[in-house]
């Protein structure tokens, strides 16, 4: 994950698993992604039904990471309140054409007391991803 700037917080604390999470997720690792998820996982992503268990949001994340061939989130805000964070930002997607279609972004993430996500909500349109022609 590459740096806009960041606030609430500094990236010494805290921060270092929100870090963590993107860098793994845009590994396009299915497997990686999925080491992040709690049994009880509420995935919601885009405009998709929301996901509360950990084999769905695996199956559906299997299913996006298939139809791209890389991602790269670039961070602008950064917001820290204990086990939960939301970073705002742009996620630059590479199609499997080669084109890179770069998208804003809004994700909200928590962790249980296990150190795993107990939530993941990703709040992006997905619609130029898969447009013709460049995204926003």
């Amino acid at each position: 994950m590459t740096d806009a700037n960041e606030g609430g917080g500094s990236p010494a604390d805290a921060g270092h698993w929100v870090t963590a999470f993107y860098r793994d997720a845009d590994l396009v690792d299915i497997d990686r992604l999925a080491a992040w998820f709690a049994d009880d996982i509420d995935l919601r992503f885009a405009n998709n039904p929301p996901i509360r268990d950990k084999q769905t949001a695996v199956d559906v994340m299997s299913e996006f990471y298939a139809s791209i061939a890389g991602m790269k989130h670039v961070r602008e805000n950064l917001f820290l309140d204990g086990a939960s964070a939301c970073l705002q930002g742009k996620v630059v997607y590479t199609t499997h054409d080669g084109r890179e279609v770069t998208l804003p972004v809004s994700s909200y993430i928590r962790r249980n007391q296990d150190g795993v996500l107990d939530r993941l909500w990703i709040y992006i349109d997905m619609a130029p991803l898969y447009a013709d022609g460049e995204g926003a």
